[in-house]
């Protein structure tokens, strides 16, 4: 089975069609519809667009529409089916995962075993460039970013309207929350471990982030200045403050295989903390008070403590409460 997202184009009026289309009834839609819009694009004659018509009424499969986009090159001179609806055809398939978006909203579908593809000819779905389809998505709300996985909300940033979402942390996310929210039968043999490895592959880059900045805040009391993550402090992620005497605090979180050399922040004036999931922090002084290693296995026990419960991230919490009952 495959993770996709799609992106869903807002058209129409008030500006939901597509959006109340695909959550009321249980499709997937995508644009390329041959609609009035798209034919007045070209030249054709009076003549040409009604026999356009004529066969755009008469659609009944994917092999028709494709036909007729080869017979009219209506969307490129080579008169091919567009990558994304070839993909919505010949690559969606039953129990497929697919994200979507509203608004900052995310939700997550599941392809049933009697989906489709379909074109819906009517008026309304033509007009709002809606008619290519996957039928039989049942779709259910999840929350917004605090609620998703970092490479889930990652994944929506760029690419083509429909893709798949190439993260083995993604689909186990996905998979174990359609399993533990909608249906306990649905996705058999998850491997999920309760333990520290298990964990940092399924966090994202900005969940190891804000699981520093809780940790700090609850070890040390330390408070984020938002305003200071920047581009042009990439030496650190931003600069937190010790309310009880206004100490700079800078932090460099990385998440995976990477070192980080405590010599290159010796200059700052404040106090530093590293974090490395996987790598190593090289040249640091134990005895130097000013800068300090968080390790993977200090930021894993705090993340499921009970310290945590009330200051991290839902799609972090997601995680350590599942953890956190397991180890129990």
């Amino acid at each position: 089975m495959i993770i996709w997202r799609s992106h869903i184009k807002i058209v129409g009026s008030p500006g939901r069609s597509r959006i109340d289309l695909c959550l009321n009834k249980s499709v997937l839609a995508m644009g390329w519809s041959l609609n009035d819009r798209h034919l007045e694009e070209h030249n054709f004659s009076e003549d040409e667009k009604r026999k356009i018509c004529k066969q755009r009424a008469a659609i009944k499969s994917y092999e028709d529409y494709a036909s007729l986009i080869k017979e009219w090159k209506v969307y490129n001179a080579k008169g091919i089916v567009n990558a994304n609806i070839r993909r919505l055809y010949y690559d969606v398939k039953p129990d497929d995962l697919i994200w979507i978006r509203d608004n900052g909203i995310y939700y997550l579908g599941r392809v049933g075993e009697a989906s489709q593809w379909v074109y819906d000819s009517s008026k309304e779905i033509l007009e709002s460039d809606s008619t290519t389809q996957r039928t039989c998505i049942e779709w259910h709300k999840v929350g917004d970013e605090f609620h998703v996985p970092g490479r889930v909300v990652d994944a929506f940033i760029l690419g083509a309207t429909l893709q798949r979402i190439n993260s083995d942390a993604v689909e186990l996310f996905s998979k174990h929350y359609y399993n533990t929210k909608i249906d306990n039968n649905c996705y058999k043999d998850l491997s999920i471990r309760a333990d520290q490895e298990m964990f940092y592959s399924l966090i994202s880059s900005t969940d190891c982030e804000d699981l520093v900045y809780a940790y700090l805040f609850s070890e040390y009391g330390y408070i984020v200045i938002p305003s200071t993550n920047k581009q042009s402090t990439a030496l650190f992620e931003c600069v937190l403050l010790d309310p009880k005497d206004r100490t700079h605090i800078y932090i460099q979180v990385k998440k995976g295989k990477v070192n980080i050399d405590a010599n290159a922040f010796r200059h700052l004036q404040g106090k530093v903390f590293l974090f490395t999931s996987e790598g190593n922090v090289t040249n640091l002084d134990d005895n130097d008070e000013n800068i300090k290693r968080i390790s993977p296995e200090k930021l894993f026990d705090f993340a499921i403590s009970d310290a945590a419960k009330n200051i991290v991230s839902d799609s972090i919490s997601y995680w350590t409460e599942y953890m956190r009952k397991a180890l129990k």
